[in-house]
């Protein structure tokens, strides 16, 4: 009995630290990025800043969420999973939390939510949030793709990050592929006790990055991480920068996009450096640029996490 109550506090206390050390070093890059572009200049912009925007910027966030949320549950429904509404929302938006973790890969916090709801396997709901990432990645590539042309910078991280999905895809939908790795895993100690569930996660991502599937998730990904674009271009307008859409659009997405391919929790350093940078290099003062850099940031990033972590609180009082 002593060691399953360890064992049940070891989980939330992890997970507290995580976020702890995470809030922490956000922190720090923020500080990095003061003393880089020197801390008057950075104070100088946030005194220019129009805070008036804060509010549209955060819209624009959460407009991103619920289509995103549209593609989860879309998802959801094509591999014959049902939820109430509003069960189903507060499942995606707990997932947020996890947006601080080593490429989201802690986003499958909700395959463990969706099993305490309606009992649905992990291992057919796990495909899903794969599946969510792989599309995320695929419409900021797209983004980046359309406004490469502003700066003409970072063509082979660009082509790399397709030719991986394309392959990724294609080793999916390949029916002998899935069945030669389903059989080494089953000749790998420990993992081919798992092989049933391994053929159940298999069958079910086949069905998720069908054509028609992988198209309108993909649509959907590249419309609703276009408003964080939007987001950034009236967060530069809001520091007086008449930048256009298309190179906010290019700033943001090349950045996301590094952040989720380094892996870094977060895309922290990798996100704010790569942001940062394109903005100097589109001429862009270094204060004003970490400034803009630090709200984004914040608006998007740790907004989600403030939004997930609420959501968890809550759906954990409704699971108990």
């Amino acid at each position: 009995m002593p060691r399953q109550k360890a064992k049940g506090k070891k989980s939330p206390l992890s997970l507290r630290n995580s976020i702890i050390i995470s809030v922490i070093a956000g922190v720090a890059v923020f500080v990095a990025l003061s003393i880089f572009a020197d801390i008057d200049e950075v104070i100088q912009a946030f005194a220019q800043f129009q805070w008036l925007y804060i509010p549209l910027i955060l819209a624009l966030t959460f407009v991103n969420y619920m289509l995103r949320f549209y593609k989860w549950d879309y998802y959801l429904r094509n591999i014959g999973v049902r939820l109430k509404f509003k069960d189903s929302f507060m499942v995606f938006l707990s997932g947020l939390s996890m947006a601080i973790t080593p490429g989201k890969i802690g986003e499958v916090f909700k395959s463990y939510l969706l099993k305490r709801l309606n009992n649905t396997a992990v291992s057919r709901s796990v495909p899903v949030v794969f599946a969510e990432r792989v599309t995320d990645v695929l419409g900021l590539l797209i983004l980046a793709a359309i406004s490469f042309s502003v700066l003409q910078y970072g063509k082979e991280v660009l082509l790399i990050t397709l030719a991986v999905l394309i392959v990724l895809i294609i080793g999916i939908q390949s029916a002998p592929i899935r069945k030669r790795l389903l059989a080494v895993c089953r000749h790998i100690p420990l993992i081919n006790k798992l092989s049933d569930h391994l053929m159940t996660g298999f069958e079910t991502a086949y069905v998720l990055f069908k054509p028609v599937n992988l198209t309108v998730a993909t649509l959907i990904s590249v419309v609703s991480w276009g408003f964080e674009c939007l987001a950034t271009y009236f967060t530069l307008l809001a520091f007086g920068v008449s930048a256009s859409v298309l190179l906010s659009t290019f700033v943001f997405s090349f950045s996301s996009l590094f952040g989720a391919i380094s892996m870094i929790p977060g895309g922290l350093v990798v996100a704010e450096g790569s942001f940062a940078g394109l903005l100097i290099m589109a001429g862009i003062a270094k204060g004003t640029a970490a400034s803009a850099t630090m709200i984004i940031r914040f608006c998007t990033l740790w907004f989600g996490v403030i939004v997930g972590l609420i959501s968890t609180f809550l759906l954990r009082k409704r699971i108990a």
